[in-house]
């Protein structure tokens, strides 16, 4: 082989090798680069699910905390109606 095949030879494995290194590094980044995009959309969907979670739970537990109330006060009522018309069947 004569001297410049030689060099063409060396000067595109060189380009070749430089071309297939570049791509090796834009790989690698490349998926980084969608698994962080992917893993940041999965927390937001995460957060969002929790929060409505954490708001129904809490519409839940006040819901029954106001219809206990609501239960005490009803035989409240009743016991004072109950204990007014004792009195005044007594009275009579």
């Amino acid at each position: 082989m004569n001297k410049l095949t030689k060099v063409s030879l060396i000067a595109s494995l060189l380009v070749g090798a430089s071309f297939s290194a570049s791509a090796d590094d834009f790989i690698p980044t490349d998926i980084t680069a969608k698994l962080e995009r992917h893993l940041a959309t999965q927390m937001q969907e995460m957060m969002v699910t929790a929060q409505q979670e954490l708001t129904l739970s809490l519409q839940a537990q006040l819901s029954e905390s106001l219809f206990d109330t609501n239960l005490k006060l009803a035989e409240t009522a009743t016991k004072s109606e109950e204990a007014s018309m004792k009195s005044a069947m007594v009275k009579e």
